[in-house]
């Protein structure tokens, strides 16, 4: 139960990520959302207060901000692995959780018989895109570009792509929607 409702967790508590995360601190260089205050979290995501102190409030993950080499990084998750843990990267974070992904929460709702669709960016999204009925890769800034099969793309990054495609959906599917605010 968490602030009165039922919740179904998927992966381990961010307590249990934090003490797993402690012995490593000696061997590798990486600051976490928990060693920082909402200001630097801020600056890490571009994000305004309200935002990043919801972005803060975690309880399943820990994103690191990796200070190492890639070399280093990939021992890490090696270790993180064997502590029962795994990693995601994601656009800006290294993102330490259970042994999970975004998906396996959209399998817990296909028993709810809902239609399930999902947009996202970055590696970290793509079990998720996968699991969905929908999934929708939107535009990443740059060059960077999310390789995955049978999904509709933005031609948008961010807000805007997200706003963009479910536009698009919305319409196909002739399900009403209010306007929708394109910044």
């Amino acid at each position: 139960i968490y602030d009165g409702e039922e919740v179904q967790t998927f992966g381990v508590s961010r307590v249990e990520i934090l003490e797993s995360l402690k012995s490593l601190r000696a061997k590798f260089k990486f600051k976490g959302y928990s060693d920082v205050g909402v200001p630097e979290i801020m600056q890490w995501t571009g994000l305004e207060r309200q935002s990043a102190e919801r972005s803060a409030d975690r309880h399943f993950s820990e994103p690191l901000v990796w200070q190492d080499s890639l070399k280093k990084e990939e021992e890490f998750c090696e270790l993180v692995k064997e502590r029962g843990l795994t990693t995601l990267r994601g656009g800006r974070f290294l993102h330490v959780l259970g042994q999970t992904d975004k998906g396996k929460p959209l399998e817990h709702l296909r028993k709810e018989n809902v239609a399930i669709i999902s947009l996202g960016d970055r590696p970290n999204d793509l079990a998720m895109l996968e699991a969905a009925d929908i999934g929708v890769v939107i535009k990443a800034p740059g060059d960077y570009i999310l390789e995955a099969v049978d999904m509709l793309r933005s031609t948008e990054t961010g807000p805007r792509g997200w706003a963009e495609m479910m536009t698009q959906i919305l319409d196909q599917f002739q399900i009403p929607y209010s306007t929708i605010n394109n910044g």
